[in-house]
């Protein structure tokens, strides 16, 4: 006799260009459609990933539409109603397991539903002690927080370093586990190897890629390059991504003279092609969970500085398929000056970051993904 298959409602605040939202439509494109039946919640329908998951889920949303009724239901989910009705009208129906796949809104949501057969799963993407953004902006209290998770069977963690970082915050949960961002290695070469506009190198090219926040540490990316500039190095600096942060970005490399030697596009579907065409890769992050773009690039063999950060020495094999160095800027201008002025052995980089790229099992990772899912109810 068949089993069903299990239902599955992986509630996200939207799907925009974030890499919690890139991991979601990854993983959900790799479960196996005869096990799962998969439904993905959006509190906001927004963000360029809706037609990947669409393809591979049924999609909902709770905030959709334009306009003024776009608007009032905004404020009404955000500002005024209680979570636990707004679970009761917009989000509940015959699931057996319920993931709140990002911290913040969709935890506080699904920490509101009543007892009843399905079981929860909320996924920790980033360090909560490092930075606490939910408090205040969703829970009033860490006590709320903490009674927020108490409600979950298991809590996922994205790396060791994370799972600490919440212990230390929260307490020790009895659910708690370390499962790995699956990325796609096949997928990743794939779309590397078609055409784009990359614009050709003609000088040694850092790269990066991250939405344009605060976390991601651009702005000392920025005055890092800066004192390279000064110094005469003949580089050029590369950002891929979109956010808030752009228009300061913008006068920062005004302000120091660099706007002729860096390039920001934007957002890119694709970004494969214009890591391919770096020399050095660099996570310049204040902080982060496990950068998902740290193992892409290892996967396409580019060579890495990273900051010390949550997750990056697990990625990094320690040290062994990239170099690390200290979370601050003097630390992170003496690393680009290293590989750009030769004193690091750019292709014995290179060698080393493809070695951690064979390790890169995306089967692997979504299959621990579909044990937890049908060991939790």
């Amino acid at each position: 006799m068949n089993r069903r298959p299990l239902h599955v409602l992986f509630l996200v605040e939207s799907l925009a260009g974030g890499g919690a939202e890139k991991v979601l439509s990854d993983l959900i494109r790799g479960l196996d459609k005869n096990r799962f039946d998969v439904t993905v919640c959006t509190v906001v329908d927004c963000g360029p990933h809706r037609d990947e998951v669409k393809r591979h889920a049924r999609y909902r949303t709770i905030v959709g539409g334009k306009g003024l009724l776009y608007r009032l239901k905004y404020a009404l989910v955000y500002r005024v109603l209680p979570a636990r009705w707004i679970y009761r009208s917009w989000i509940a129906g015959d699931y057996d397991v319920e993931v709140a796949f990002t911290e913040g809104f969709p935890t506080r949501l699904l920490a509101a539903s009543p007892k009843k057969k399905a079981a929860l799963v909320a996924w920790v993407h980033v360090d909560l002690e490092t930075r606490p953004w939910t408090q205040g902006l969703v829970f009033r209290t860490l006590e709320e927080e903490r009674n927020a998770y108490a409600r979950f069977q298991k809590v996922v963690c994205v790396s060791g370093t994370v799972r600490k970082a919440f212990e230390r915050r929260f307490g020790a949960h009895p659910g708690s586990v370390v499962l790995l961002n699956p990325v796609n290695r096949e997928q990743v070469l794939a779309m590397a190897a078609m055409k784009s506009d990359v614009p050709p190198r003609r000088r040694f090219r850092f790269l990066s890629v991250g939405r344009l926040e605060k976390e991601k540490g651009f702005d000392r990316l920025l005055a890092a390059f800066g004192r390279l500039w000064r110094n005469a190095c003949d580089a050029e600096l590369i950002i891929l991504g979109e956010g808030p942060q752009r228009a300061a970005l913008e006068r920062q490399a005004d302000d120091l003279g660099i706007s002729s030697a860096l390039q920001m596009p934007g957002y890119k579907e694709n970004p494969y092609p214009w890591m391919s065409s770096a020399d050095l890769f660099v996570c310049s992050s204040r902080c982060e969970g496990m950068s998902t773009v740290v193992t892409e690039a290892l996967v396409l063999g580019i060579p890495v500085l990273a900051v010390e950060c949550s997750g990056i020495r697990e990625q990094l094999g320690g040290g062994t398929y990239g170099r690390i160095v200290a979370n601050d800027t003097d630390a992170l201008f003496g690393g680009l000056e290293d590989f750009v002025s030769g004193r690091e052995p750019i292709e014995q980089w290179r060698a080393a970051s493809a070695q951690g790229g064979r390790c890169v099992s995306y089967r692997e990772a979504v299959g621990k993904v579909e044990q937890l899912l049908e060991g939790t109810p």
